[in-house]
């Protein structure tokens, strides 16, 4: 009689320990995940439009267990002050222009490079993706940021005031408003010009009153900073693709259950090109706006670009002699 009773007692335990254990189970996978997003730019900008997209995806395949917060306009942080606060627990993703992670760690200029990225290998082939994605997240891991990937800001364009650029020579002696960080700055000091940083807010008035006489900046900048201050622009073609970073915290992200890592990753993977190739066809738009309204545009043609891409080699070789091991690597996974 007592063996039956101490067996009924253990099998009493049993059935109310694997209860336990099968609500925690259960309660783990209904727990619910939030994911603070912030950016810098108003909500017409196509930035705020992906990450609504992310936003609606993720909550829809997660089940509602991944709940977004998208904070626009600075009304949290700046892009440069969320980078900085990943891993305060105030912020979990931030996309900055990826000049912004050159700060925290100099190797990361490698994607800033002149020439360094092609929007058709970017578009046709996912394995140089990730593994693009693997090495700039190599650089920034130690900051406790994990980078899942890349999205196209934009080809970068020079505009003046009342001089037309044509070739190399007429970039001689300028001082160009650069978008910052030291290997766009080479770059300018590569063709004979002089980086000058300014806040946006000063270009227009600054480039009438000549106190410059360029600026590098995008095909929508000039829309919507520079506007008809500047009625001329040049284009090398790819010799700078803008990028965003998708930039997470890493303990945070890593803490997550694998199947919501799964979900945010696969979505930003499928996100990614879409974008990609809508920043290409915008920039064609937002260049014949302009052309259509105060400005012409000069885009050098492609049995030229050699030339400018051989006086560039001098921006990579300081680059090199810098961060040998990073500029390697990343020469790996070009070839």
């Amino acid at each position: 009689m007592k063996k039956k009773l101490f067996t009924l007692s253990m099998l009493l335990i049993l059935a109310f320990v694997l209860g336990a254990c099968n609500s925690e189970t259960s309660g783990s996978e209904q727990e619910t995940h939030e994911i603070i997003m912030t950016h810098e730019l108003p909500e017409s900008f196509f930035k705020h439009e992906y990450m609504e997209q992310f936003k609606e995806l993720v909550e829809e395949r997660s089940d509602g267990r991944l709940e977004v917060t998208i904070h626009p306009s600075g009304q949290l942080y700046t892009d440069g002050e969320a980078v900085q606060n990943l891993g305060t627990g105030s912020v979990h993703m931030v996309w900055p222009v990826s000049v912004h992670l050159e700060a925290l760690a100099d190797e990361y200029g490698v994607v800033n490079l002149p020439f360094s990225l092609e929007d058709e290998t970017v578009l046709q082939d996912q394995q140089y993706r990730e593994e693009l994605t693997g090495l700039l997240d190599s650089f920034v891991e130690d900051n406790g940021i994990k980078i899942l990937g890349l999205m196209r800001t934009a080809e970068g364009i020079i505009l003046t005031n009342d001089r037309e650029i044509n070739d190399m020579q007429d970039l001689s002696g300028l001082k160009i408003r650069s978008v910052g960080g030291h290997v766009a700055n080479e770059l300018l000091g590569a063709y004979g010009a002089t980086a000058v940083s300014m806040p946006a807010t000063e270009i227009t008035t600054s480039l009438s009153q000549g106190v410059i006489d360029g600026v590098n900046t995008s095909p929508d900048g000039w829309i919507d900073v520079v506007g008809s201050a500047a009625s001329h622009g040049f284009v090398v073609p790819e010799m700078q693709i803008f990028t965003y970073s998708l930039a997470a915290d890493k303990q945070w992200f890593e803490s997550l259950p694998d199947d919501l890592q799964q979900i945010i990753q696969e979505t930003l993977d499928e996100l990614i090109v879409d974008q990609w190739e809508e920043s290409i066809e915008m920039d064609k738009q937002f260049l014949e706006e302009v052309s259509n309204d105060f400005g012409e545009v000069v885009r050098v043609p492609e049995d030229e670009v050699a030339a400018w891409r051989e006086k560039a080699k001098t921006v990579h070789e300081s680059f090199e002699e810098k961060h040998p091991d990073a500029m390697k690597k990343f020469n790996e996974i070009r070839d």
